[in-house]
């Protein structure tokens, strides 16, 4: 199976005092899903940006489909990997349908319009997670939980390999949550991989995922959830006295705060 990404040896730093990323090593390859966890700070958000090429890799390399991602323009790029930003806002009043056609424009040249077989992409991808319904609604007029959904649907009109979700459940209710989790799930069962960073060690039990734990010497290790997710690494990662606990009637494990 072909590597959609392969980083080895990333170490990164924005000046010489601190160095965020040692020595990274990790894949990704079609239908993965993956979870990355971490305490705030330890530099979560500079991984994801070194992987989608905002910003350059000076020590180790990280390709794409096996081209090394300093040679790929952003549009190439961008063919490759869809990124979901946390709570992204739209100034611009556009129907849900006009937005998710949006994700075409990684496909366009800078000044031309969509076509009929680009609304159809659109269509197919607000028709996969079952809110096509939601086509002619103004986008700033639904929920929160229906906006992240819309744009995991832009993502995937984007026709990527791999679609990064950032924190996508960080504002959302309980129900929403489980709502995203459920659609991170479907995707990746489509096809895509998915990356999806979260605060919630639960998230990584409840979808069974390949957990990427970057840690506060800026290495991370890589495991299944089972290998990954006990009351040892989580304390040791979040400082605090969690623990993890099997819940014998729905057969799964739960993290929670043993005290305050």
């Amino acid at each position: 199976m072909n590597d959609i990404i392969s980083i080895e040896n990333l170490t990164f730093s924005y000046n010489e005092q601190k160095t965020v990323l040692r020595e990274i090593n990790a894949k990704v390859c079609n239908s993965d899903l993956i979870t990355l966890l971490g305490p705030n700070g330890v530099g979560k958000s500079t991984l994801l940006n070194c992987i989608t090429g905002l910003l350059t890799v000076k020590k180790g390399n990280i390709k794409l489909n096996n081209r090394d991602i300093i040679s790929l323009k952003i549009k190439s790029i961008a063919q490759i990997i869809a990124y979901v930003q946390q709570n992204f806002q739209n100034n611009f009043d556009y129907t849900v349908r006009e937005y998710v056609t949006m994700g075409r424009t990684a496909h366009k040249n800078i000044f031309e319009f969509p076509t009929e077989s680009d609304y159809c992409i659109a269509d197919e991808a607000l028709e996969k997670l079952n809110i096509l319904h939601l086509q002619k609604c103004s986008y700033n007029e639904i929920s929160g939980g229906e906006q992240q959904q819309v744009c995991i649907a832009r993502a995937m009109a984007q026709q990527p390999k791999l679609i990064i979700l950032d924190e996508p459940t960080s504002a959302l209710d309980y129900d929403n949550q489980i709502k995203v989790l459920n659609l991170a799930k479907k995707i990746s069962e489509l096809g895509y991989a998915v990356l999806m960073t979260t605060h919630n060690p639960e998230h990584s039990l409840l979808l069974n995922s390949t957990v990427w734990i970057l840690g506060r010497n800026g290495q991370m290790v890589v495991g299944s959830a089972k290998e990954l997710i006990t009351e040892k690494t989580l304390r040791g990662l979040y400082a605090s006295e969690i623990c993890v606990s099997e819940v014998p009637f729905c057969n799964r494990k739960v993290c929670f705060v043993n005290k305050l």
